[in-house]
């Protein structure tokens, strides 16, 4: 065995360049003949070691480690190609070979395990892609056998290892076994390639959410009751010049230094996303929000097979819900559910009615509106919990400046102490009303704090109660409640879509790669809200967040152990599944067992 160099020339560049392989000489009928055992890649290593190495990376695949002792560098050479021709060897093994069982009597010193690459997670990825659909879609849409590879790594990877397309390839590459289960191989994917798929993605954007909304209605047997309208927004890194809907607008994340696109998104009475738009980014303007309801509402009515549009619903978070954009929207037919931004006044008196254990409810009418005034013992225990945290950091924070007024060094300006209470209140905004604060002073400085709470004076009343408002007279109180809780389980999706899986915030720079990337988003929450509603069906109500880390510790790895006859046993398998990793793919109807354990005997190369 040994390595060879072969010289090659590029085409287009004329740039030479070397191919370095591993091989071994081998007789055959017609005489010896020199066999491929590696792609070595770029070796950087002095010729006169070639040899060492070669020797070495023998040792490490059969287990004979006592000879040949090597230095530092070849010996991390060594351990690096040995990963590679094993991982290379368990590729070319068929499935027919494992079904026979086999003992080996094996060294259990000296037993090791490498190659630890994650597969909880992709495994329920890749499943949700196939119970919907979308290699039947990728099929019809004429995608290769690589493109539909590509395609899942692009969408699977958004929904586990969210981030830019460097980030996935190394994701792809370094950590996750997703390749095993697409029996292909990434350690040579390039970045090129997954732009490219999500250009032709994108390209294909109405054909794929047709399908995807039909699909899984007929799947899951989904009724169409309402339809939902929400917008959010991304913002970017970078410079984005070349992007003309680029705006800068409201950022919840206070970002206002970075330009924003906005994403409309028309969903069921289950969450499930129907189709989505983008526009410009700034959605604080009435006519802008209008007009972008509107050019949903338009694209949905065009929709094949069409959408039910009797009495569209928009959803609006309380930055935007303005009375001028609900006036709009009634003015052009649209209804809306929406928090109140306010308390109203003259609150009538009345029972409150229960809608479930904890919440209880009364409505009233003001004017042609419907207001449903809800108590929830959950936000109450909520609210007095954050109440009382910000008491005791804004009277700490009072005691330390109390304090200094007697420590050298410290604070006693008194128009100094007057403006860090000031940023105190500011700060601690929720309860910072209910303080009077009085600061004696003598001769410009400050000599003492002093200070009383009084729970009536705070601005807003944290009773665990808010007011639901909208226009659909129709609904009864439980109605409003559960269409209220049904939109804070879109919502919590959406914080899925935003942080979860990566919407925010977005590197591209180029306007089709920004709807690419932003079209992946989609394609994940598609993924995301199927296993929800599944896992929901069980039981199972976690946040993705949380069963993502709960499928983390499922992994895929190879342990090699040296055997008694001779040489090296390696056996490729997956770990054994937890309790709550099995009840994730029992809820999916998939098996515990994502990859069938695979296993080669290296005695000699």
């Amino acid at each position: 065995m040994f390595i060879r160099a072969i010289k090659r020339t590029n085409g287009y560049s004329k740039k030479t360049y070397y191919k370095y392989t591993l091989v071994e000489s081998v007789r055959t009928e017609k005489g010896p003949r020199q066999k491929v055992l590696l792609n070595l890649g770029d070796l950087k290593l002095d010729k006169s070691k070639w040899k060492t190495l070669a020797n070495r990376i023998e040792c490490h695949v059969t287990g004979m480690l006592g000879f040949f002792p090597a230095e530092e560098e070849i010996e991390t050479l060594a351990k690096h190609y040995a990963k590679l021709y094993i991982k290379q060897k368990m590729a070319e093994k068929t499935e027919s070979e494992e079904n026979q069982p086999e003992f080996q009597s094996v060294d259990i010193s000296n037993v090791s395990s490498t190659e630890a690459k994650s597969i909880g997670c992709e495994h329920v990825g890749l499943a949700a892609m196939k119970q919907l659909g979308f290699f039947r879609l990728f099929q019809h849409l004429g995608f290769t056998s690589e493109q539909k590879k590509l395609a899942s790594l692009a969408i699977v990877g958004r929904l586990i290892h969210p981030g830019s397309e460097h980030g996935l390839k190394n994701y792809a590459q370094q950590r996750s076994a997703l390749d095993k289960l697409l029996n292909t191989d990434f350690s040579r994917l390039g970045q090129n390639s997954l732009y490219r798929i999500s250009d032709l993605l994108f390209e294909h954007r109405d054909q794929i959410e047709s399908f995807l909304r039909e699909n899984t209605r007929k799947l899951l047997g989904l009724s169409e009751t309402i339809i939902l309208y929400d917008l959010t927004n991304t913002y970017f890194e970078g410079d984005v010049s070349k992007c003309s809907k680029a705006k800068h607008g409201r950022s919840k994340e206070k970002r206002y230094d970075r330009p924003l696109v906005t994403v409309g998104f028309v969903l069921d009475h289950d969450g499930f996303l129907k189709s989505s738009r983008i526009f410009e980014g700034d959605v604080s303007e009435p006519k802008t929000l209008i007009k972008m309801v509107e050019a949903m509402h338009d694209q949905s009515a065009k929709a094949s097979p069409p959408l039910p549009l009797d009495r569209p619903t928009v959803v609006m978070d309380a930055g935007i819900a303005s009375e001028e954009n609900l006036s709009l929207l009634k003015e052009r037919g649209f209804s809306y559910i929406a928090v109140s931004k306010s308390r109203p006044d003259d609150i009538p008196e009345g029972e409150f009615q229960k809608i479930k254990d904890g919440v209880h409810a009364k409505s009233f009418m003001r004017g042609d509106e419907l207001f449903l005034h809800c108590q929830s013992d959950a936000k109450t225990k909520k609210e007095e919990s954050m109440t009382r945290k910000a008491r005791e950091k804004m009277e700490n924070n009072l005691e330390y400046l109390r304090e200094g007024l007697n420590i050298k060094g410290r604070l006693k300006s008194y128009d100094k102490v007057l403006e860090r209470i000031g940023r105190l209140r500011s700060q601690f905004s929720r309860v910072s009303s209910g303080y009077e604060i009085h600061v004696q002073k003598k001769d410009e400085k400050a000599t003492d704090i002093t200070w009383t709470f009084d729970q009536d004076k705070l601005g807003k009343p944290y009773d665990g109660t808010y007011f639901l408002r909208t226009d659909r007279t129709d609904l009864t109180s439980e109605k409003i409640w559960h269409t209220y809780i049904m939109l804070n389980t879109v919502e919590d999706a959406f914080k899925s879509i935003k942080s979860e899986l990566g919407l925010r915030p977005n590197f591209h720079q180029r306007a089709d790669r920004i709807e690419g990337h932003i079209f992946i988003t989609v394609l994940a929450y598609h993924l995301l809200r199927y296993i929800q509603y599944n896992l929901h069906q069980s039981g199972i109500h976690h946040r993705w967040s949380t069963i993502r880390t709960q499928l983390a510790t499922h992994c895929q790895l190879t342990t090699s152990a040296p055997r008694e006859e001779g040489g090296k046993v390696h056996i490729q398998h997956c770990t054994t599944p937890t309790l709550k990793q099995s009840e994730v793919y029992s809820a999916l109807g998939i098996s515990n067992v994502p990859i069938k354990p695979k296993y080669i005997i290296d005695q000699q190369m």
